[in-house]
């Protein structure tokens, strides 16, 4: 992690602090996001380098494409590993929760399944058990979905009576 930090720091604008996005170079060598760089002349009657503050004559500076493709390369890089980190670790062992135990029915990692707490147990890769339960919880979702249609159309038809019976009531009053 204090490598990506690191490599964090040799990537970031030194006007923004952010990594680049568009980046150019200029005469002097130094880059900046170009974005940052046009705010900065806005500000300036003379094109000077935010940083060095020597003149430079160009208006439209070159992008800086290896630095471009460094900064992407690093943004992939940190949302790649920051999705991994994601991933629920086990309590115990703070390791990855990469299988399934049936007897215990809990995700485990690979040191709970040599402990003596599932000896003898059955495991399944968890993704493998995740769609095992999930095709239980479909097939059990059917006839609760089709009870509830049912309830649906009673209860749409008990409305109907209801307001058949206040329609006669209505017209029952204005009889009497």
């Amino acid at each position: 992690m204090h490598h990506i930090a690191q490599f964090h720091f040799d990537l970031s604008c030194p006007v923004c602090h952010d990594i680049f996005k568009e980046p150019v170079v200029l005469s002097c060598s130094h880059s900046f996001c170009n974005d940052c760089l046009q705010r900065w002349w806005t500000e300036k009657l003379i094109h000077t380098c935010p940083l060095c503050k020597e003149i430079t004559l160009l208006n439209d500076p070159t992008h800086n494409l290896v630095l471009k493709n460094l900064c992407e390369a690093f943004l992939l890089e940190r949302d790649q590993s920051a999705s991994a980190e994601a991933e629920p670790l086990c309590s115990l062992h703070s390791e990855k929760l990469r299988l399934f135990c049936l007897d215990h029915q809990q995700p485990v990692c690979v040191v709970c399944r040599d402990s003596k707490a599932h000896n003898n147990h059955r495991f399944r890769p968890i993704d493998e058990a995740a769609e095992d339960h999930r095709r239980k919880l479909q097939k059990s979702l059917k006839p609760l979905q089709e009870k509830l249609k049912l309830f649906e159309q009673v209860k749409g038809n008990f409305d109907q009576t209801a307001e058949h019976i206040k329609v006669q009531a209505q017209h029952t009053e204005r009889q009497i």
